[in-house]
């Protein structure tokens, strides 16, 4: 049983259509020069081989040549003129499709007339078979329009053989011959059909397929972007919350922790690249008197002006400012001899005076004063910078002991 032929689905009826058109068109127009070269080389060799003795036969057959060479010219013109505009209109398609069939029923019943003169000379019906398979595979059509254009001519041949035939032997080889020839081309010519609708059919497929995974890659790709986009605001919003972190929430300087990650990096520093190492620790002298003379908001503010100070003396690369607790601030430096050290500390003693910052429960100063303990060495990778810690504590203690407002420096 023969396969049933694939439907078409509606939405892609046109471009079949108009692909299967311009497959036929181009594979026509080939077929045509090969016709018209075949024929003008019968013709040529008809010229040449005339006899006087047969004039009428010679211009039967150089009709028939003639005509096949004019109507293939002017379907090949045709298929020019229409190869240019079969995308412009959808009637252009329907113009090639009636051209075509046309032309296979013109080649096919051409074929049988050639086959019927041959009868006097011959005896075969080669011209008619040799067309027939020629017009069949000319072109890809519905099996519906081959079979017409096949019956059409078959049925004019094997009218007019026994008029041309009288052999009954050849006759019944003829209509033998010729109509297993014919059903053998017609199932040919059903199976490429079917095998171009297929081909079609998979195309589609695939490229909905294409369409469909290009489709998923982009929307992929718009949640990749979109879910890059969200790490790099969460690692944005990380590094602001762990700076935030790491600030002292009133003056804006580092606080404890950040000090304890710092104060370990800048160590290693010296240490590697064999600098000396400074830690001042710097305090408020009596500013719990001052919070309680002047309320905690004044404080608040005398602590942003000290922290103010610290941060103007700082440089940005090697040395560090924090707040170490309560009205107690820590100054690292590194790279200063002793003497670079000590000019430092008084500056930002000075500086925190020059304020003038009115403080009436100072015993020290009627302004805001500040004490500083500075620690300094050349660390070695045994060390602990908790022992210059240790060693800035002592000589703040003893900045203290000594009078306040003042700067000391750790033997």
């Amino acid at each position: 049983m023969l396969n049933k032929l694939p439907e078409i689905i509606p939405a892609y009826q046109q471009d079949f259509a108009l692909e299967i058109s311009r497959f036929n068109l181009n594979r026509g127009k080939n077929f045509v020069l090969i016709i018209m070269s075949i024929e003008i080389i019968l013709l040529s060799l008809l010229v040449i081989n005339r006899s006087s003795s047969d004039v009428f036969r010679y211009n039967l057959y150089a009709s028939m040549y003639v005509l096949m060479i004019m109507v293939s010219f002017a379907f090949w013109a045709a298929l020019s003129y229409l190869e240019k505009r079969l995308d412009d209109d959808p009637r252009y398609i329907k113009m090639f499709d009636a051209a075509a069939t046309g032309f296979i029923i013109f080649g096919m019943v051409w074929g049988a007339v050639i086959s019927l003169m041959d009868q006097a000379l011959y005896g075969s019906i080669i011209a008619f078979l040799v067309n027939v398979f020629i017009t069949t595979f000319m072109f890809y059509l519905k099996p519906s329009k081959i079979f017409f254009a096949q019956l059409f001519a078959t049925a004019l041949l094997f009218i007019g053989l026994p008029y041309y035939q009288s052999s009954s032997n050849l006759l019944i080889g003829h209509y033998a011959n010729g109509s297993i020839f014919l059903i053998f081309l017609w199932y040919l010519a059903r199976t490429n059909y079917l095998g171009f609708i297929q081909n079609f059919l998979n195309q589609k497929v695939i490229e909905e397929k294409s369409l469909e995974l290009t489709q998923i890659n982009d929307r992929l790709m718009k949640e990749i972007q979109i879910s890059e986009r969200a790490q790099n605001e969460l690692k944005t919003a990380n590094q602001q919350l762990r700076v935030i972190s790491s600030l002292d929430a009133l003056t804006g300087i580092p606080n404890r922790r950040r000090l304890d990650e710092v104060l370990l990096e800048l160590w290693s520093m010296a240490v590697e690249k064999q600098l000396p190492f400074s830690i001042m620790m710097i305090d408020i002298d009596f500013f719990k008197f001052y919070n309680d003379t002047n309320g905690h908001l004044a404080g608040d503010q005398c602590l942003k002006a000290v922290a103010g100070v610290l941060n103007g003396c700082r440089r940005e690369s090697f040395d560090f400012v924090a707040r170490f607790g309560g009205e107690e601030f820590l100054f690292v430096a590194v790279g200063f001899n002793r003497e670079v050290s000590l000019l430092l500390a008084e500056k930002i003693r000075s500086e925190v005076e020059a304020l003038g910052i009115e403080h009436k429960s100072s015993t020290v100063a009627p302004i805001i004063t500040v004490s500083i303990g500075i620690s300094h060495l050349f660390p070695h990778k045994d060390d602990k910078p908790d022992i210059v810690l240790e060693e800035a504590d002592q000589a703040l203690y003893k900045a203290k002991a000594d009078g306040r407002n003042r700067v000391v420096l750790s033997d």
